[in-house]
This record gives structure tokens, C-alpha cells and sequence, in this order.
């Protein structure tokens, strides 16, 4: 089962544990940018360390997550992940717990259109972007 940082609480606040954790996870998420060209993989842990993403590590997984804010709404964006599958889709209560917790609204996540298919099951919905309303 998947191991979010603080079971609901992402690593940011301890340079040292964050840093630990980002080397375990950086293979995923370097094989998950290949596939976009806004986001360089030092740009991810630059936002990691300053707090603007949160680094979900899992045993053979990571996801990163971030927040947007329209509005309207507050979503927490899932940006990268990348790893074994069934991990990640265990990580989801956990990163919609947090969600919720800071008051956001929907989950919103981008990718493949292979990816909608993999994920519908879990309430997820076509929209140019993935979503789930929470």
C-alpha cells in the first residue's frame, strides 16, 4: 500500500526528509516529463522546496501535486506521477483527503487520453483535463 508522507500531509517542511525522499522518486517523475516540455525536472524540485508542489512518495511510485486557484474554486492539481499504477491509484484517498482538507473543490489532472481510460472507474471525467468534483 502506498505510503503518503504523513499519511495525508505531502513533504515540504523538512529539507532533509524531502530531499530523501525526492531522490527515491525522481526516476518516476523524470520518466513522466518526457512527455511535456513546461516543467524541466529541476524546475519540479525547485517548486518542491519552496512549497508550490507536494511530493507524494510511494514504495514504487510518486506523484507530484499542486494548487490552482480560480475564482470560483480551489483545485489541487496532479501534475506528474508516474511508477506502478496500483500504487498511485491507492495514493488517490489520501491526496483527496489533503484536498479537502485545504479546502479544494476538485481534483484536476492532464495527460495521455490512455489515461482517462485507466482512470474512469474512479469518478474521474473527460474534460480536456481529468477532473473529480470532491
Amino acid at each position: 500500500m502506498e505510503k503518503a508522507i504523513n499519511k495525508v500531509t505531502p513533504i515540504k517542511k523538512e529539507p532533509e526528509d524531502w530531499e530523501i525522499q525526492w531522490d527515491k522518486c525522481k526516476p518516476y517523475i523524470a520518466k513522466a516529463i518526457k512527455h511535456q516540455d513546461s516543467y524541466t525536472i529541476d524546475d519540479i524540485e525547485d517548486k518542491i522546496r519552496h512549497g508550490q508542489f507536494h511530493l507524494w512518495s510511494g514504495k514504487k511510485s510518486a506523484m507530484v501535486t499542486g494548487f490552482a486557484e480560480y475564482p470560483q474554486l480551489k483545485a489541487l492539481n496532479m501534475v506528474f506521477c508516474g511508477g506502478d499504477y496500483k500504487e498511485l491509484e491507492n495514493m488517490l484517498p489520501s491526496i483527496e483527503k489533503f484536498a479537502r482538507l485545504n479546502d479544494c473543490k476538485r481534483l484536476y489532472g492532464g495527460g495521455r487520453s490512455g489515461w482517462l481510460r485507466k482512470i474512469k472507474h474512479l469518478g474521474f471525467e473527460d474534460a480536456c483535463l481529468i477532473k473529480k468534483d470532491l
